[in-house]
């Protein structure tokens, strides 16, 4: 059984005792009707309606979208989310990377040369090599130590990026899902607004009849009329739009009527501490990075100690190199640059022009940050002073028409060309809640996204 939209309770059961009925009429006799049916035969009915009930629940809660499952599918989608891990493994296989020489180096090399053609006096007849080799850095004053560190803090710059993508995601959703809701909000107004306007052209007419209305307060009526339902053909579309759209990031291409559950109550104003907020944390490790770089590069002006080791066979002649020159050799190298044409200074200077360029974007983003957090808490602000300007002027403009459509049928001295002004005056106001609301509840979902909230 297929389930159009989201039912309730009473349609449940209503249906529930439909298929009943039918069951009862297939599959009782018209001549047992009015006996006594078996306890065992209506505990099989009642389970059976049990179990219809259940899986019209189901199907229809299955029906509708929640925020939280819109969220959780549309993180599962996006990729946004794979690229930011993948970054950061990268970051953290390039710490590995920058790590691996502070670490001895072993390798092994087996090498067999001969030159016939060339001089014996330079190529010794021969070469017959079978090592095993040891590097290692002794001492470089910090030089590689500061690598790695710049290196460590760019991958947990990385990481951030993890967070910070999640965060975007499930501030796109929830704009979107609220979106959607202030649009199906409207489009239920909208049809209301409709049905009562077709009631007042019915009204109309029986005036007209009367000969309490003119010919022109029908026209009027009706143009009215057709107007609604102008408005409510494009507050559909509408919310085909905003369906699409939330249906597009959660994987969902071809729906254009998804139904989402309604969220009721408003969010509290956002305001907070920055401290969490990936972006934030994110460009504070990129200026530790620098200042790390800073380090290594005025380390290369250091000696540096290296040490290395071999031991195996190196001879001529292969038979020879294996049962006579069999060893090991020793090795320690002190290196320092005295001249090098002006590359170290210009590695440091490099690295002195990442530090100013990377402080001034942590204070560049923590400026973005405290710029966005009060343009949202003074929209939110904003929208809840409309929303209790709405609340008072809504009830005043409802009586407003009331009085006004009264005199009208009394006979008063009021034209419908009023009535029609004083009911698109309520009607608006009733439009500019759902606008309202919306904005309320971006305002506190971008909040939410300032301080690094994240679902």
């Amino acid at each position: 059984m297929r389930i159009q939209g989201e039912m309730t309770v009473d349609q449940l059961v209503a249906m529930t005792r439909k298929m009943m009925g039918k069951m009862m009429r297939t599959t009782i006799p018209t001549t047992m009707r009015s006996m006594r049916i078996p306890s065992i035969r209506m505990s099989g009915y009642a389970l059976v309606a049990a179990v219809a009930i259940a899986t019209l629940c189901a199907s229809a809660q299955c029906a509708t979208l929640t925020l939280d499952r819109a969220v959780q599918r549309a993180l599962a989608f996006a990729p946004t989310l794979t690229s930011a891990t993948a970054q950061s493994d990268l970051s953290a296989a390039m710490v590995r990377e920058a790590r691996a020489p502070l670490y001895p180096w072993l390798g092994a090399n087996s090498e067999y040369m001969q030159a016939p053609g060339y001089s014996i006096a330079v190529t010794n007849g021969g070469l017959s090599t079978a090592l095993l080799t040891l590097n290692y850095t002794a001492y470089d004053f910090g030089h590689q130590a500061a690598l790695a560190r710049a290196a460590l803090y760019q991958s947990q710059a990385a990481e951030y990026g993890i967070p910070a993508a999640r965060a975007q995601i499930v501030f796109d959703t929830t704009v979107a899902y609220y979106d959607l809701q202030r649009a199906r909000e409207v489009e239920r107004e909208l049809e209301s607004n409709a049905a009562r306007m077709r009631r007042y052209v019915a009204v109309i007419q029986r005036e007209r009849l009367t000969g309490r209305a003119i010919p022109n307060d029908l026209l009027k009526i009706e143009t009215a009329s057709d107007n609604a339902q102008l408005s409510l053909s494009n507050a559909r579309s509408m919310t085909a739009r905003a369906s699409a759209t939330l249906g597009s990031m959660i994987g969902d291409f071809d729906r254009s009527d998804l139904d989402v559950a309604e969220v009721s109550g408003l969010p509290a104003e956002p305001g907070g501490d920055f401290a969490r907020n990936p972006m934030l944390l994110a460009a504070e490790r990129t200026a530790a990075s620098t200042r790390a770089t800073v380090q290594a590069a005025n380390r290369e002006r250091y000696p540096t100690v290296r040490l290395s080791a071999n031991a195996g066979w190196e001879g001529i002649n292969p038979p020879h190199t294996f049962t006579h020159n069999a060893g090991a050799m020793y090795d320690g190298l002190v290196s320092m640059p005295i001249f090098d044409g002006g590359l170290i200074s210009s590695h440091i200077d490099q690295a002195r022009a990442k530090v100013l360029a990377a402080d001034a974007q942590v204070r560049q983003v923590e400026l973005d940050l405290r710029r966005r957090m009060t343009d949202a808490a003074l929209r939110y602000r904003q929208a809840r002073n409309q929303l209790a300007l709405l609340a008072s002027a809504q009830s005043t403009a409802d009586d407003a028409f009331r009085l006004t459509w009264a005199r009208f049928l009394g006979g008063g001295t009021v034209t419908l060309l009023e009535v029609l002004d004083a009911y698109q005056q309520a009607e608006l106001l009733r439009l500019a809640r759902p606008d309202q609301e919306f904005a309320t509840r971006q305002a506190a979902a971008e909040g939410a996204l300032l301080l690094g909230a994240r679902q």
